[in-house]
């Protein structure tokens, strides 16, 4: 038994120092609000160009930036949107992301103009819509607030939601996030080059 001693006791010596180097190492700071304890994407059936039917499930395997917006929207849609395309952009156009945008309002945003509208500001962005109460439980589903206005305008919630390659909500981007570009660009470098997921 003694002649294991000082083998037991280097091996414990070299797992305390590994724990040490693990826990001193500096853990990577993200620049959005992370959920401490993420939550299953909720599943949705909308449309897309060509009415085509488009659901969560199209998503799986991708990192997917989540906007809801309108194409009428005068000031912070055009302006989310143009920032996402700059943060796509500076990104190589990975294939392990998409961005998506759900319309708000249905009536006036078919499939066919919302995917129009995404596509403006980048050829591989996805748009979709879909009948409105099914819209309205999407929006409501990821935390995002809606409520017509004046003139055909919307209050609505700016978010941008980051969902993993396993479908998970990790990370809510606010606005001041976005237009800043360079801390989400950081993040998505972090999490692309773990395959999609943290």
């Amino acid at each position: 038994m003694r002649r294991w001693i000082p083998a037991i006791l280097l091996l414990a010596i070299g797992l305390a120092a590994l724990y040490w180097k693990n826990e001193s190492r500096p853990q990577f700071q993200f620049h959005g609000t992370v959920l401490q304890n993420p939550k299953p994407a909720p599943s949705f059936t909308l449309y897309t160009a060509g009415n085509r039917p488009f659901t969560l499930k199209d998503l799986k395997g991708e990192v997917t930036l989540l906007f809801f917006g309108y194409t009428h929207c005068p000031d912070v849609c055009p302006t989310t949107m143009a920032r996402l395309a700059e943060i796509y952009r500076s990104l190589g156009r990975p294939k392990g992301l998409r961005v998506v945008m759900i319309t708000i309002d249905p009536e006036r945003d078919s499939p066919d103009a919302t995917d129009r509208y995404a596509k403006a500001f980048d050829p591989a962005f996805v748009g979709l819509s879909g009948p409105p109460k099914a819209i309205a439980k999407t929006a409501a589903s990821y935390y995002i607030y809606v409520k017509r206005g004046d003139q055909g305008l919307f209050d609505h919630s700016a978010t941008v939601t980051l969902i993993d390659n396993r479908q998970t909500i990790r990370i809510f981007y606010g606005q001041e996030a976005i237009l800043d570009r360079e801390g989400v660009i950081a993040d998505l470098r972090y999490i692309l080059a773990r395959g999609g997921t943290f």
